[in-house]
Parts: C-alpha cells; sequence; structure tokens
C-alpha cells in the first residue's frame, strides 16, 4: 500500500530525494540549497509532520504581494508561505507527482515528465498542422480566481487514498485570512499564486475540460492558462472556442480579451514564447519584444550605477553580459528565473536562429552602450574580441552548439546500443 505524504514526510530518504531532485534540476539557488540541507540535516520536518497530524498545520497565513509582470505595468497578486512551513509545502507539491497520471495528456504544465517542449514538439508534430485554423487564448488570473470550494470538490479523489492530505488541502484554501502588509485581512483567493501547492491546483481544477476535449479528439493543448486549439474550419474553431468557454463559465473562470487571437491556416501564431510560421519554431515576437526592453533597461541602470560609482568604464558592460547569461544559460538566481533560463526553455524546441540573431545583435548594442553611454558608429571600437573576453557568450553560437552536442550524444548512444 503506497504511503501517505505525511508518512513520507517522516522519512529522512524521501527528504534526501526531494533535495537531490531539486538540487538536480537547478530549482535552487546556492542559499536556498543550504538552507534546504540543513532544514533536512536538522530534521525540522518532524515538528512540523506533528502540527499536521494535530491539524493545526499550516500555523502561519500566506502572505500577499503585489509585484510587477516582467516588462510591463501590469501588477500580480502573489501569496507565499516563509520559513520552515514553506519549505514543508514544496515537499509536499514535489509529492504531487504520484497523481500525474490523473491528469489529461493535453495539460503540459507543472509535471515531470510532460512539459513545453512536449507540447511544442505535438504541434509541431500534428498531421496537416500548417493547414488548419488555430485559436490561442488565456484565462484571466486563472490561479486566484478559482473557485475554491468546486476545487476541494474535485481533489475528493484523493480523501480515501490519503485524508490526512485532503484535510490540509482543506484546511489551506478554505482559510480566507491572509497577510497583507502586516495586517490579517480575508478576502476570496482563489488558489493562490506563488504558494507550492498552487501549480498542481491549477493542473487538476481544469481537468475536466482536458477530457472534454480529449473524448472528442480536438487538437487541444493547455499549458495551466494559456490555451491552444486547432481546427479545420472556422465554423469548427468557432464551436470549440463556445465549448470552451462554456466549460470556463461553469469553473467561474474568465478570458482574457486581450490574449484572444485567431489565425488562418498559414498564419503566425504564437505560444509559450514560441512563434510558428512557415512550419518553422521560432521565438515568438512578444519574446522577442520583451527580451530586448529587459536588455534596454537592464544597461541603462548598470549605466547610471557605473557612473554614480565612479568605476571603469567596461564595468557596466560586463554585468550586462552577466545577467543577461544568467537569464539565458543559468547561474546562482532563484529559482523562478532558472525555470525560464532559455537554455532550457527555448533552445530545445527552436528550429530557426532568426530571433536569436536579433537578440544577439540588441544585446551587443546596449553592451557597447553601458561603456560609452552613446548609440553611434564609434562603438565599434569595442571589438566582438573584447565582449567576448568580458563574457558575452552569442545565443546563436550556444544553441547551435547544442544541437550538434545533443545529435553526437545520441550517437554515441546509438552506437553503444
Amino acid at each position: 500500500m503506497k504511503q501517505t505524504v505525511l508518512e513520507l514526510a517522516q522519512e529522512e530518504w524521501a527528504w534526501e530525494e526531494f533535495i537531490q531532485y531539486k538540487i538536480a534540476k537547478q530549482h535552487l539557488s546556492q542559499k536556498e540549497a543550504e538552507e534546504f540541507l540543513n532544514f533536512i540535516d536538522q530534521k525540522r520536518y518532524l515538528p512540523i509532520c506533528e502540527l499536521w497530524r494535530e491539524g493545526v498545520f499550516p500555523t502561519q497565513c500566506p502572505v500577499k504581494s503585489i509585484v510587477n509582470k516582467e516588462g510591463t505595468d501590469k501588477k500580480r497578486r502573489v501569496y507565499t508561505y516563509s520559513g520552515d512551513e514553506g519549505i514543508f509545502l514544496k515537499f509536499i507539491a514535489f509529492q504531487m507527482f504520484r497523481y500525474d497520471d490523473y491528469l489529461m495528456d493535453n495539460c503540459y504544465a507543472f509535471r515531470r515528465n510532460r512539459g513545453v517542449q512536449d507540447a511544442i514538439k505535438k504541434i509541431e508534430n500534428t498531421a496537416r498542422i500548417e493547414k488548419k485554423w488555430c485559436l490561442k487564448l488565456d484565462i484571466s488570473d486563472y490561479f486566484n480566481s478559482i473557485d475554491t470550494e468546486l476545487l476541494l470538490r474535485k481533489l475528493a479523489f484523493i480523501r480515501d487514498e490519503d485524508p490526512g492530505l485532503y484535510q490540509l488541502f482543506d484546511r489551506i484554501l478554505s482559510n480566507k485570512r491572509v497577510l497583507w502588509n502586516g495586517q490579517l485581512v480575508a478576502e476570496e483567493h482563489g488558489a493562490m499564486a506563488g504558494i507550492p501547492l498552487a501549480p498542481f491546483f491549477a493542473n487538476i481544477y481544469l481537468r475536466d475540460g482536458d477530457s472534454y476535449f480529449a473524448e472528442r479528439n480536438v487538437v487541444y493543448f493547455r499549458y495551466s492558462d494559456d490555451i491552444l486549439i486547432f481546427e479545420e474550419s472556422p465554423e469548427a474553431l468557432i464551436q470549440r472556442r463556445n465549448e470552451l468557454e462554456k466549460i470556463l463559465q461553469v469553473h467561474h473562470l474568465n478570458v482574457n480579451p486581450e490574449k484572444v487571437s485567431v489565425s488562418a491556416p498559414g498564419e503566425y501564431w504564437e505560444y509559450l514564447g514560441f512563434g510558428y510560421r512557415d512550419g518553422s519554431i521560432d521565438l515568438s515576437e512578444n519574446t522577442i519584444r520583451k527580451t530586448k526592453a529587459r536588455i534596454k533597461r537592464k544597461a541603462e541602470a548598470l549605466r547610471r550605477w557605473q557612473r554614480k560609482k565612479g568605476l571603469a568604464e567596461e564595468k557596466a558592460a560586463i554585468g550586462l553580459i552577466h545577467a543577461m547569461n544568467r537569464k539565458f544559460y543559468g547561474g546562482n538566481q532563484g529559482e523562478e528565473d532558472k525555470d525560464f533560463t532559455w537554455s532550457r526553455w527555448f533552445f530545445p524546441c527552436l528550429t530557426t536562429d532568426r530571433g536569436l540573431k536579433q537578440i544577439d545583435s540588441c544585446l551587443q548594442e546596449y553592451i557597447r552602450y553601458a561603456v560609452t553611454g552613446r548609440h553611434y558608429k564609434g562603438n565599434y571600437r569595442i571589438g566582438y574580441q573584447k565582449i567576448k573576453q568580458w563574457g558575452y557568450r552569442s545565443l546563436v553560437h550556444e544553441f547551435w552548439k547544442g544541437k550538434h552536442d545533443n545529435q553526437k550524444e545520441k550517437v554515441a548512444l546509438s552506437e553503444k546500443r
């Protein structure tokens, strides 16, 4: 009989498995990894297990924050549990992969053996995809709009197998109190974007919708709140859109009208940061635009910092290179950034380097700007070899190098067999 999650939480080997997975997947910064290892070494999970058994965990209310959405003026609500209880909830979220088989194959978010690369490759390999009509839409504030009572009913399949886990979910979701600006307030918070369990809740909540389209063999893809549907005709696509909107209405969810698009066969469409055109998978136009804007903001901020501190003129340029290298290839940063490291998110799916060339060109321009504070031809006195010495790595070069290395690895494995 499968151990309950509470039983697993008392096992040292289960915590070792958890931390090894997190470190191997680069989900933790060095500082976070040290905190987690200390937590495990000191067995600080055992007192929390006792609190859970007594029905009083979590003892704290989630902290609500308003943060900026990257590259926009828009805000979003996020919630966090801090300290040891926050680590413990991450362990519970890690254990939710035991329910992965309950989810539908057309759901791609936050799953251990299924992700964005699988979604893009499935789209690419769908027969006659270039001849189909495409609907792309996004659910407004999905996580925080989830009806918690309805979600708990959808989680009822867990109750017979692991009643303690279901009771924990009930306590978390039914507690309407959150800490906001140092004060306890009551609010409807949905699945609470930002807490470790929110991705699992989000996958379960729309499982019935995923099942509806799977049973009808619809070419349908869902990555959390991003949905893509393909059909043979505009009339069929309208019908699918109506069906989807009825499902969302039943779940008390709304479509974001700013993020609805319909593409005729052969027309460009975007999904999860990728763009599809003429049979090629590229960076989306929105990804390119946002990345260029990020490079510009970072270069200008570092230039101001360099001048204020009276540092050597190349310091801002080197800082910009290091910041973008972390974004593109990874480094000692937090979990959220690592989730969207380009070498992990984009590279495996791209079939062209057109978008990467645009980003390379923009970054080289702003590396030179960070030195001089000007955009002019004289910047080219700072040669390509110089910026390479400072640590610059071309996206185009790294992309094709990765493709080559992967091919060599496949050949080597084939020869071993």
